[in-house]
């Protein structure tokens, strides 16, 4: 069953297929950024969790709006189901994913290094900010770069 689902995932879907799970993408994106907006106001204790979780519900939403709209409009709809399925755009993002992860192997080797050698300890917060901004910027940089040069 994980299989047939992996497959269909994979397969090229036609216009009313995308606009369908464009649709479905778009709802996800909205149910867990409502969650996240109530959950981040009844956190009471941490004030570092209660903005994150309010910073990301409201970009949850305003990506839940746009992937909307989209499905609402067809030439919109078919610009972005052509850009989705063109073989350089797939090359571009598959590029991107492999510089950013090889990226974020050599972060974590550096913070190892800043610890084993220099005694840099960081707490468990500042880590995963280091990592999440780290894989939302070098992303978006490789591919600005990967978009200009291929």
């Amino acid at each position: 069953m994980v299989l047939k689902a992996l497959i269909s995932l994979t397969r090229k879907k036609t216009l009313e297929e995308y606009r369908h799970y464009m649709m479905t993408v778009s709802l996800s994106f909205l149910f867990v950024a409502a969650l996240c907006l109530l959950i981040s106001f009844f956190i009471k204790t941490n004030d570092f969790a209660a903005g994150l979780l309010l910073g990301g519900g409201v970009a949850g939403l305003v990506v839940a709006i746009y992937y909307l709209t989209l499905t609402r409009q067809t030439n919109r709809l078919r610009a972005a189901y052509i850009a989705a399925y063109d073989e350089r755009n797939q090359f571009i993002l598959r590029m991107t994913a492999i510089s950013t992860l090889i990226f974020l192997f050599l972060e974590n080797f550096m913070l190892i290094i800043l610890y084993a050698f220099m005694g840099v300890v960081l707490t468990y917060p500042i880590v995963l900010l280091i990592w999440l901004y780290s894989l939302f910027l070098g992303f978006v940089f490789f591919k600005l770069i990967f978009t200009r040069i291929l």
